[in-house]
């Protein structure tokens, strides 16, 4: 049998122009990711608590030098990562910036982070990934769009905590204090029935979120008593 018929160069100039996009935007985010640390400075009205931030704990004193980078990824990691990865990490740098007080910045970043999460596979898609751009939807204002996420996190899972309390931190947004209460009851409600918040990564990932719901109710029965 003969070798296969070999295609064109023209066949691959497609290919070859979307790896070197993508290598060019990976490397341009690692640039923008890299330029130093913020500390966390107390809590969002409308956001609050990165993944994995544990309750109390002290932040870590930010540092010169190369320090001053540290946690964050390098060039090559970050073009190592897939889009999800990518758009998480930029997720986190938005909240990093909005929490420390610089907003410009966060501005600058919730964009970059919302065309890396359009580019997330439809498989990769889930229910955090959904709750961060509601999220970052707040911060622009668009609680619409936020409440559309939400809607999309219930639709497949009822009472999913996330979807909960999106949907209460966009009626929050809007001014409907009734519709928001409603969903953090049935966020305390789903807590209590599974005897504590349920060991889910993105649970674990955005616990201090959960608990500020639970905490807040116990204030308030602690206030009437």
């Amino acid at each position: 049998m003969g070798a296969p018929p070999r295609k064109p160069r023209s066949a691959l100039l497609p290919w070859v122009l979307s790896g070197l996009a993508l290598v060019a935007f990976s490397v341009m985010i690692a640039v923008l990711v890299q330029r130093g640390s913020v500390t966390r400075i107390g809590d969002m009205t409308m956001t609050g608590g990165l993944p994995g931030e544990v309750p109390g704990a002290a932040a870590p004193a930010p540092s010169g030098g190369a320090a001053a980078g540290a946690g964050m990824p390098s060039m090559e990691e970050l073009a190592a990562m897939g889009p999800r990865g990518v758009a998480d990490r930029l997720f986190e740098r938005v909240m990093r910036e909005h929490e420390g007080g610089d907003f410009e910045r966060a501005a600058f970043f919730i964009d970059m982070a919302l065309q890396a999460y359009d580019a997330v596979p439809p498989e990769e898609t889930d229910a955090d990934s959904r709750f961060h751009v509601g999220l970052l939807r707040l911060l622009m204002g668009e609680s619409g769009l936020a409440r559309e996420m939400a809607d999309e996190i219930l639709a497949a899972e009822p009472e999913h905590l996330l979807g909960l309390l999106l949907a209460a931190r966009a009626a929050d947004f809007e001014g409907d204090a009734d519709t928001a209460e409603a969903f953090r009851d049935r966020i305390r409600a789903g807590v209590e029935e599974a005897g504590g918040i349920p060991d889910l990564p993105e649970y674990q990932a955005h616990r201090t979120l959960i608990e500020g719901v639970l905490q807040a109710d116990d204030g308030e029965g602690e206030g009437g008593a």
